[in-house]
């Protein structure tokens, strides 16, 4: 089992969206943003934090893959789920894993992702 974790500032990633608009299209898929569509940047910030803390479980930072690679959708019940592409379930599986669970949450000034690769 490998843990994960990332923590951000919530209002660091609002000043870089204002920066780069276009970094909303970078960061997440089309379904990402459809299924944030309507919630504040805190949202947006938890999903990061929870990309980057899947890139830990996975021991290789972004290197060899593009932050489309992690997609972190809510179920109906609002569970955030992970799809990995081809590429990332090739590195799970090379360490021995089959899934990478998320759990995210924020405050008003900070946001956390926590991933488990087991």
């Amino acid at each position: 089992m490998y843990p994960g974790i990332d923590i951000i500032e919530i209002e660091r990633v609002e000043q870089a969206f204002k920066r780069q608009p276009k970094l909303y299209e970078r960061l997440f898929t089309t379904q990402e943003r459809e299924n944030l569509s309507g919630k504040g940047v805190q949202s947006y910030a938890a999903r990061f934090a929870g990309k980057e803390a899947v890139l830990k479980t996975l021991g290789t930072g972004l290197r060899g893959l593009s932050w489309h690679d992690i997609e972190i959708l809510s179920d109906v019940s609002g569970e955030p789920l992970v799809y990995l592409s081809s590429r990332a379930l090739d590195l799970v599986k090379a360490r021995g894993g089959c899934q990478v669970r998320v759990s995210l949450s924020h405050d008003r000034t900070k946001a956390v992702g926590f991933a488990i690769l087991s």
